[in-house]
């Protein structure tokens, strides 16, 4: 097992667009590189992965608003964002202000493979503006070789189609969704519903053990679970399965007190996953203290650990860090939860892991 984290730069010399008049270029920012493994092996993020290796990469890990002024540290300061990549798939979690990096190193991809067409799948959890604000600067959306697909659930009464494209509409930003370059498509997933993405071809949506034709060799499979332990709407939860390998993103859940029926039933839903990726953003005296945090519908590493250790998975990441936590206190977090669950990682800006599905660990 390694923990890797490669070095991107997240600056870019590339316009993404002329907005009226207005050059929209990235912030730039220093590069992220921080061994913390003896012998991990190194590789570039372009790289393809094997047909039974599932990588994931964090390129947002903060809750709540992006951290400028934490973002120098080793954390980093950027919200919700991960990236899955199996085989020829290209699978987002989330749009937070991370998949702003993210866009950018697509497009440096994409530019790469001239003439080739892009396909990259995006999954919302929720519509909370911490995990929708780098979406209108997601630059394949300004090109036209990308078709990007989004999938994510309908909230307070609206449909997931309209949640997106209202997000990108006068008098809120310059561009209409509905009128960028890139092709697009938006379908709402439902609790209980798996999406199956094949290597070649239109994904499709069904439910787990329905009579259906059993999923492409190599397809990646995402089962969706819908929660209302995050006010007011609630949000989705997925679990995502490559080959043997298989990972759980679970952020903005609050647990709560043990054996309530959603610790049970998100427990469930994680059993047996290589790793699990779920919300810690306070600390116990930030969540029971003087100004306490509960009914936020955030979790502490003490309920993440809990679950953990209930859903029997093999690794445990913290994820969904309070934007006022140093580095520093990000670690004691994570020292914290190890008391409940030995193998304990926090999420950290370039942080990659890479799920072997033929030995179902990590390497």
């Amino acid at each position: 097992m390694a923990w890797r984290f490669p070095s991107f730069a997240r600056a870019s010399a590339a316009l993404i667009e002329i907005l009226g008049g207005t050059k929209v270029v990235s912030a730039p920012s220093a590069p992220l590189g921080v061994a913390v493994a003896a012998n991990a092996p190194t590789s570039d993020a372009t790289n393809d992965t094997t047909s039974d290796t599932l990588v994931a990469r964090f390129w947002g890990v903060r809750g709540s608003y992006p951290t400028p002024r934490l973002g120098a540290g080793a954390v980093g300061g950027e919200t919700t964002c991960l990236e899955v990549r199996y085989g020829r798939q290209s699978l987002i979690i989330d749009a937070g202000s991370g998949i702003i990096a993210l866009g950018e190193d697509l497009a440096r991809r994409a530019r790469s493979a001239p003439g080739q067409r892009q396909e990259v799948t995006v999954l919302l959890t929720h519509a909370h503006h911490d995990h929708l604000c780098g979406l209108p600067f997601f630059a394949p959306l300004y090109d036209a070789r990308f078709h990007v697909r989004f999938f994510g659930p309908d909230l307070g009464n609206m449909r997931f189609e309209d949640i997106i494209a209202g997000y990108m509409r006068a008098p809120y930003f310059p561009v209409d969704f509905r009128s960028l370059p890139a092709q697009r498509s938006l379908r709402s997933l439902r609790d209980g519903e798996r999406l199956t993405l094949p290597q070649e071809g239109e994904p499709s949506i069904g439910v787990p053990g329905a009579r259906a034709a059993e999923a492409p060799q190599g397809a990646l499979l995402v089962d969706a679970l819908f929660t209302q332990q995050h006010p007011a709407d609630g949000a989705m939860l997925y679990r995502i399965s490559g080959g043997a390998a298989r990972l759980v993103f679970a952020t903005d859940v609050e647990i709560g007190p043990p054996g309530a029926r959603g610790e049970r039933r998100l427990a469930e839903f994680a059993r047996g996953a290589d790793t699990l990726v779920h919300d810690a953003q306070y600390s116990d005296d930030d969540y029971h203290g003087a100004n306490p945090k509960h009914g936020f519908g955030h979790s502490t590493p003490t309920m993440a650990a809990r679950v953990a250790r209930e859903a029997g998975v093999g690794r445990l990441v913290l994820f969904h860090h309070d934007p006022h936590y140093s580095d520093a206190a990000v670690m004691e977090l994570q020292r914290h939860a190890r008391r409940g669950f030995p193998e304990v990682v926090s999420a950290r800006e370039g942080m990659e892991l890479r799920l072997d599905g033929a030995r179902r660990r990590l390497v």
